[in-house]
């Protein structure tokens, strides 16, 4: 007669050396599922330095959302930049798998700058405070062109948000989409959304 499967009971000896056995890993497993399981980075940022105009080498780097806050604990920009003065451009991919009507905001204390498509659609100006813009925009089935721009004066944050689902909206970003939506990090160097 054959004994029933159980499941060792939390804090057991034989559920302890499991785990102490995974953890001896050369690479944990949970490690590596989380990195298999994490959102791959959503847009391209490009940081230069900016005093009094864009200067100098791109630090092109990828990011998850546009969600960026500098302050004191955050001093500085990708590149070792000046956080004081900076122009930083991000850009991704938007693929939608039906027309949908999406609003977005822009939210931001420096000027600030939204395009879909190439089309100007959102601006903050640089006035010290933060300040949003907003507008709801009809998109067509397809890939359309997300593009921010920033140029930083002091401590800046920026953010653009966004509702692909009717829920309220959240930044944008690879945790971001509904069903049917997705972002996609075009490769370093290359034209944004190419093959549209």
């Amino acid at each position: 007669m054959t004994q029933p499967l159980v499941s060792p009971e939390p804090g057991s000896p034989r559920l302890l050396r499991w785990a102490a056995a995974l953890t001896l890993l050369p690479i944990p497993i949970w490690f590596a599922a989380a990195v298999a399981l994490a959102p791959a980075p959503a847009w391209r940022a490009r940081y230069q330095a900016a005093a009094p105009a864009p200067s100098g080498a791109v630090t092109e780097v990828a990011e998850r959302e546009l969600q960026r806050y500098w302050d004191r604990s955050y001093p500085s920009v990708p590149g070792a930049n000046d956080v004081h003065s900076f122009h930083a451009e991000w850009d991704t991919c938007l693929s939608l798998d039906a027309a949908r009507d999406v609003p977005f905001m822009l939210v931001s204390d420096a000027g600030a700058s939204f395009r879909v498509d190439g089309a100007d659609l959102l601006h903050v100006e640089n006035q010290k405070q933060r300040s949003t813009a907003g507008e709801i925009v009809h998109l067509e089935r397809g890939v359309h062109h997300l593009r921010v721009e920033l140029f930083a004066a002091g401590w800046p944050s920026i953010a653009l948000l966004a509702s692909f689902d009717g829920h309220a909206p959240k930044p944008v970003g690879s945790g971001s989409p509904a069903p049917g939506v997705t972002l996609r990090h075009p490769a370093p160097g290359a034209e944004p959304c190419a093959g549209r």
